[in-house]
């Protein structure tokens, strides 16, 4: 799940001028004060180093939008996920304008508009002189959503990827090997030889879960999130929840 304020946005304005920094301000229908902005991460190399203005279709006497607002913080803070005007070069799937975020506060949030609601303001780095977003790091802050939320609903997340991952909130390990996520574990217990004896199931094998000995660096405690490489099994993750 994730919050997709698209229809309420009235306008606002979204900065990247400083390097790993977003900052700036969106007014939407139901809420009296703009929500500011400030973000760890960057634009996709389209409007990076720029600034945009967004202007969205929403209405200040929307009878609905107070409902639908109501909850989310006027101060994000927290780190970028995808945001592109759509522009080349396309470093992401979505060829048009999208915003997304992990709020402190919100969890998840995106703004989806069409190319004439965006506007640039100033000209953004080249994009031979930086790289694209890295999926890797991408996949990390979406399989540490979807781990908290199926944490606080009790019910398994469903990744969909090249290789369909279920996270079951009864397991408290993920079990990675050659930098991807295979499986988790429960009932962990260390010993002194570098090893841990836990309930294993790989999401290949689910029927063949079982008790036994796995070696202590493929395992990742959930609540400590993916760092790095780790995360690249889960790429492609969407935020689809089911019992």
């Amino acid at each position: 799940m994730a919050w997709r304020p698209s229809q309420y946005l009235i306008d606002g304005e979204l900065d990247n001028t400083e390097p790993g920094k977003v900052t700036g301000w969106m007014k939407f229908a139901g809420l009296k004060e703009k929500v500011t902005f400030d973000l760890k991460g960057n634009f996709h190399r389209d409007i990076r180093g720029a600034k945009v203005h967004l202007t969205g279709d929403g209405q200040s006497g929307d009878p609905e939008a107070a409902e639908y607002m109501d909850g989310l913080a006027t101060h994000q803070t927290g780190e970028t996920g995808d945001m592109t005007a759509g522009l080349p070069p396309h470093d992401y799937t979505k060829n048009q304008p999208y915003f997304e975020w992990y709020g402190d506060d919100n969890g998840r949030v995106v703004i989806e508009l069409e190319p004439d609601q965006v506007q640039l303001i100033g000209r953004p780095i080249p994009a031979c002189e930086s790289d694209p977003i890295s999926r890797a790091d991408q996949a990390r802050k979406m399989a540490n959503f979807l781990a908290g939320l199926s944490a606080e609903t009790h019910v398994p997340a469903i990744a969909v990827g090249a290789q369909p991952l279920v996270s079951d909130p009864t397991f408290t390990h993920w079990v990675i090997a050659e930098g991807q996520v295979i499986g988790e574990a429960r009932e962990v217990q260390p010993d002194q030889n570098g090893s841990c004896f836990a309930y294993v199931r790989l999401f290949q094998m689910p029927e063949g879960a079982e008790y036994g000995t796995i070696e202590r660096k493929h395992l990742r405690e959930k609540s400590a999130g993916l760092a790095g490489d780790a995360a690249a099994g889960a790429d492609g993750l969407t935020d689809e929840v089911q019992p």
